[in-house]
């Protein structure tokens, strides 16, 4: 990894409203991703921040949306932000800044000691995802190289009694803690008041050492999530989730939420919202947000019903759904299909987007979906993300005949249009002689 020059970290701010604080780190889980990536892969890593430079990443952030910290949501590696001495300073002067604001913080837990519960409860408005993983010291001992740090599964217990909403998550690794670790984990974190938990199948790359998940991980996975639903009020998301269809689907229902108050119960389909169809999970989602006590049309048994969620206007419902796609993102799509129409166009995804776009595409004369294997990554990996343009030029190759144009996933490339191997889209442009479009 190379240190992330402070322009990203700008537009880590800017652009995804996230606060980059730190890449130190409590744990070194088994698990962790950062560890195995090839030296060529341009991911970053965070140098000492000074509390200055913190101050100018805090006035690029948008106060009408949640604030993020904590999240290895782009190429930087982000670490504990615990693990700053002075993270009840920052969260403060934050919550100064931003008095309305939701803080997101994703953390291992081990560091929630009394006083800073106390202080993030003081501080108000804060979600934590805890990332559990396991709640046994035998568990915890072989996810985190010998060491339980049982201090996460003590801090966990006191979240409700501060006051501090969060979400639970766990890497399941059954081949290495098995399957009754995994559930106990879920009936813990359900019992101590998480409002979601959201269940990770392990990645595997063809870099990866030590003891592999197995090849039927995710069938496997699928099948205990889809059991243990029943036995927990908690949504229990699965991610990635696998979902083949556009149906607005309910994974579940906060307790005491709008969504809760108004009769909406997990496996409703929400088909309407305000008389409007339903493209999306995710426009379900927003479009509930966003409206004040919305009328939804809802599909559950066969039956159709109407019911109206009482909630004040961008105010979440309570409702959980799976991520699919923003109609944003199938407008632009469509856009792009148009611009190039009369040309031999072919749109590339990945292997778990494929059955997505294959469903929400409408403007399809002229075009034809594909998906792309990770074959860089190898492993299990089939997620736009990792994809590498490499893998488009594999693909490419395997195919009859070549396309005109060709367009992709633009969360294969960074701002400057650089995948993750540092090769420009261009590069492969006037190499192949074929139109790339960045979607």
């Amino acid at each position: 990894m190379k240190p992330a020059p402070f322009n990203l970290l700008l537009e880590t701010a800017s652009k995804d409203n996230i606060l980059v604080l730190t890449t130190d780190c409590s744990t070194s889980c088994i698990f962790c991703s950062h560890l195995q990536n090839p030296e060529e892969i341009n991911a970053f890593y965070i140098e000492k921040l000074s509390r200055e430079q913190i101050d100018t990443l805090t006035e690029f952030l948008d106060e009408t949306r949640k604030i993020v910290i904590g999240e290895s949501a782009t190429r930087i590696c982000e670490g504990e932000p615990f693990l700053r001495n002075d993270i009840m300073e920052i969260l403060g002067n934050l919550r100064l800044k931003y008095s309305d604001t939701p803080i997101q913080i994703t953390t291992s837990g081990i560091h929630l000691s009394e006083a800073v519960l106390s202080g993030l409860s003081q501080i108000g408005n804060i979600e934590l995802n805890v990332s559990l993983n396991s709640s046994s010291i035998q568990g915890r001992e072989k996810l985190y190289r010998g060491k339980a740090h049982m201090e996460a599964v003590a801090s966990v217990k006191q979240l409700s009694h501060y006051g501090i909403n969060y979400s639970g998550s766990i890497v399941a690794m059954p081949h290495l803690v098995g399957w009754e670790d995994i559930r106990d984990t879920v009936l813990f974190l359900s019992k101590y008041g998480a409002a979601t938990i959201r269940i990770f199948m392990p990645g595997y790359t063809r870099f990866s050492k030590g003891i592999l998940p197995p090849e039927d991980i995710r069938s496997s996975l699928e099948r205990f999530t889809g059991e243990l639903r029943n036995s927990v009020d908690t949504p229990l998301i699965m991610e990635p989730s696998g979902i083949k269809d556009l149906h607005a689907r309910v994974e579940g229902v906060l307790r005491g939420s709008p969504a809760w108050d108004s009769g909406i119960l997990k496996g409703d389909i929400v088909l309407r919202v305000n008389g409007k169809a339903a493209a999306s999970r995710v426009d379900a989602y927003y479009r509930t947000l966003k409206a004040c006590s919305p009328k939804l049309g809802v599909l559950r048994n066969g039956e159709f019903k109407n019911i109206t969620v009482n909630k004040p206007v961008k105010t979440a419902s309570g409702m959980v759904f799976n991520y699919d796609i923003h109609p944003e993102a199938i407008d632009e799509i469509e856009r792009g299909i148009l611009r190039n129409r009369g040309s031999q166009c072919l749109l590339l995804t990945s292997e778990l987007a494929y059955d997505i776009l294959a469903g929400c595409i409408t403007q399809n004369d002229g075009i034809k979906i594909e998906a792309v294997r990770n074959n860089y990554f190898g492993g299990n990996i089939m997620c736009a993300g990792l994809l590498t343009l490499n893998d488009i030029e594999t693909h490419l190759d395997s195919r009859e005949h070549r396309p005109e144009v060709i367009m992709l996933p633009g969360i294969m490339f960074d701002s400057s249009g650089r995948d993750l191997r540092g090769r420009h889209f261009k590069e492969m442009e006037e190499a192949l002689g074929i139109k790339v479009e960045v979607i």
